[in-house]
Formats: C-alpha cells, structure tokens, sequence
C-alpha cells in the first residue's frame, strides 16, 4: 500500500511544539491518497470496465444515501477519463465488463479536545506555576474543535473470473481521506486531484 502526503513524524511533532492551538485550516489542503493493488494480479488481462453515474453516501446523517448528482458525476466522470487513458473501454453492464467499480463517499464529524502542556510556546517554553502558586497546577486553557472529514473511495472488482461460490475479487483499491474545508468546490477539487493522484501512483492499472 502507498502513502502519500504523509508529514514525517519527526517533522509533526516540531510543529505541535510550535503551536499554541492546532491549526486546523492546513488541514483541509490536500487529502492522503491510499491505493492498493491484489498480489499476483496482472491488469493487462482486463480490458473493459462499467461504473454507474452514482456515488453512495454515508454521513452523520441518516437521510444520505446518494451524492449530489452533479458532483458525483465529476468523480465519476474523473475515474473514467483515467481509466480510459490507461486503455480500458467503458461498456454498459448488460455486454459484461471485466472490471466493476464501486464508489463511495464518506462524511463525518470528528471532535477533540486538546490540553496543551507547558511545553506549548516553545522556545519561550510556559511556565507552568504562571497562572499562579497552586498544587496541582493546572492549564490556563483548554481548546475544543471539531473537524469535518471526508473520505472518497473506489473499488475496481473483477467480473471476469467469478469464483465457483460466485464470490467477487476486489483487484485494486482507491481510498482519499481529508478534512473538508467550507468550500464545497474545494472539497469537489480536491476529491478529483485525489482521484488524479491515486491513478498516477499506480502505473500498472493499464492494458499494456
């Protein structure tokens, strides 16, 4: 599985010393992108793919169940024109793809509490007995945010070799995850270099 966008950890750390709170707008600028590819799979043998203009939704709340259909048409319409750039053909179901996708996005809401320590400020480092002489000596305060998070996620399923228990593989997975800023438009582009990205680290999703 590949990782990317991942701040290394040593790097994380510096930065949370530096921070009197965390700053929760950076958050939102690029999503991590996962992918992962089935041991022993060679992609060169499908050549055909079907996957549906609708994008399933699950978030907080229970009235999802569909992504707006005009953005769930652009992460489709991104996952075909990689798809067809790799040379696979989109068929209807009814002429039996080799490959299927299934896509999936998620919304949720995140909360947390942070109690920063004395060592917050750094270099001028807080004293902890600054707020006054008292045993145990407490925090002068305490930050509470919530962070809106999204995910996007695809799977190509193969079609081609069903199993005698009709049991389907899943060859390659896609996943993006992220905070979500206000900006639905963000968000949407955002998900779409995803999707870009995601393609881009896996070179052997093609029919050559």
């Amino acid at each position: 599985m590949k990782r990317h966008a991942l701040l290394p950890l040593s790097l994380v750390l510096l930065l949370l010393s530096c921070r009197k709170e965390p700053d929760l707008s950076q958050l939102s600028s690029n999503f991590v992108v996962q992918t992962d590819a089935a041991k022993g799979v060679s992609f060169s043998n499908y050549k055909t793919y079907y996957i549906s203009d609708t994008v399933a939704l699950i978030s907080t709340s229970k009235t999802d169940t569909l992504l707006p259909s005009a953005d769930a048409l652009q992460l489709v319409n991104t996952i075909k024109s990689n798809m067809n750039a790799r040379g696979y053909t989109f068929v209807p179901k009814a002429l039996k793809p080799d490959l299927g996708i299934n896509t999936l996005a998620v919304k949720d809401v995140n909360v947390g509490v942070v109690y920063p320590g004395w060592w917050w400020g750094y270099p001028g480092y807080w004293d902890p007995w600054y707020w006054g002489w008292y045993y145990p000596y407490y925090y002068p305060w305490t930050v509470a945010y919530s962070v809106t998070t999204g995910s996007v996620i695809a799977e190509l399923i193969d079609l081609k070799n069903v199993s005698t228990d009709q049991k389907l593989q899943v060859v390659w997975t896609m996943s993006l995850n992220g905070a979500l800023g206000s900006s639905g438009s963000s968000n949407l582009q955002r998900a779409i270099d995803g999707i870009n990205q995601a393609y881009n680290q896996s070179p052997y999703l093609t029919t050559k």
